[in-house]
């Protein structure tokens, strides 16, 4: 759930800067990658390393970072767009869900980048074997495949099919909430809360419901308290 949050909170900034806020012109950052994040000793991430960023989609003579696995595959003539940011937040996405940076090998003149190696992997139908290890047991599937989806839209080649930054917060927000749903509030709930569901008068109504909407319908009276607590 952490990496969650942390990954919320980026993608919550690029949609500031991309003209989140109205007031603001957009911002391309142009140089998003996982050092360019920074977290506080509460663990919430803040962008950092503006140095090449700018207002609008400027040429900028950048070929010294042609190969970099973070950059927009469509990058042509020095215009990096904020699409371009997606496609190297989507990458970013990946280093998190694998627990590992962009390059497999460790040099950047060898191996394959991460994210073709996601994208690959994507198409197989294979992404859960990339997994960090320490968390693969702990992700809830369906969380799982909603922070896949969006993170595999990210590095589309076609930078017009890319999400928005706040496409991105909504999906990464969904996948949290489902987390969040068995971590906190399926753990609540007796072991054979499926089996007592079962048994109901109206057994189908407990297939679109949360586990926190379940607790609450069982355990009214405690799950106020709880609402007021959370």
């Amino acid at each position: 759930m952490k990496r969650l949050q942390i990954c919320i909170d980026v993608a919550s900034a690029l949609e500031f800067l991309h003209g989140g806020d109205v007031t603001l012109k957009k911002v391309v950052h142009r140089n998003i990658k996982s050092h360019s994040i920074l977290l506080n000793d509460d663990w919430d991430a803040k962008i950092s390393n503006f140095e090449l960023s700018s207002l609008d989609s400027l040429h900028q003579d950048m070929k010294h970072i042609n190969d970099d696995a973070y950059l927009d595959p469509q990058y042509k003539q020095g215009f990096l767009t904020e699409k371009s940011d997606i496609y190297a937040f989507g990458v970013v996405l990946f280093e998190i869900l694998c627990g590992r940076l962009t390059w497999v090998e460790g040099r950047e003149d060898t191996g394959q980048s991460l994210g073709h190696l996601a994208k690959h992997y994507y198409k197989q139908g294979k992404h859960d074997e990339m997994v960090f290890a320490d968390i693969k047991e702990q992700i809830v599937p369906q969380s799982l495949a909603t922070f896949v989806d969006i993170a595999f839209q990210c590095l589309h080649d076609d930078d017009y099919k890319r999400p928005k930054a706040s496409d991105v917060v909504i999906q990464l927000k969904k996948a949290l909430e489902v987390q969040e749903d068995f971590e906190i509030w399926e753990s609540k709930l007796p072991r054979d809360y499926k089996e007592i569901m079962s048994l109901s008068e109206a057994p189908d109504i407990y297939h679109t419901e949360t586990k926190k909407d379940i607790y609450i319908r069982s355990y009214p009276v405690e799950s106020s308290f709880q609402r007021r607590k959370w």
